[in-house]
């Protein structure tokens, strides 16, 4: 335990980074495994299984936000009107 109290501020950091990453792959097997599992006992033909981020998200996976139409023509509408601003026709 003496060379992580020797080691610089840097240097642990370093590690730590390198062992989060470990991990993070480790959680991608580990999740793969599962979801593999999940998909081969799959029975219903009716519906599909859940797709691997939906099944066992990670983290970092965070899932899109889905935007109803109203929110879409919002966008569309803001996105036209700053194109013609940008165009100078007003």
């Amino acid at each position: 335990m003496s060379y992580v109290y020797d080691m610089t501020w840097a240097e642990f950091c370093i590690r730590l980074n390198a062992y989060q990453r470990l991990e993070k792959k480790e959680w991608y097997k580990t999740r793969l495994l599962a979801y593999q599992v999940y998909v081969s006992n799959w029975g219903n033909p009716k519906k599909k299984p859940l797709n691997i981020e939906q099944y066992l998200p990670l983290d970092d996976e965070k899932p899109k936000p889905k935007l109803n139409q109203a929110q879409q023509n919002a966008i569309k509408k803001a996105q036209e009107q700053y194109s013609k601003i940008k165009n100078g026709t007003t």
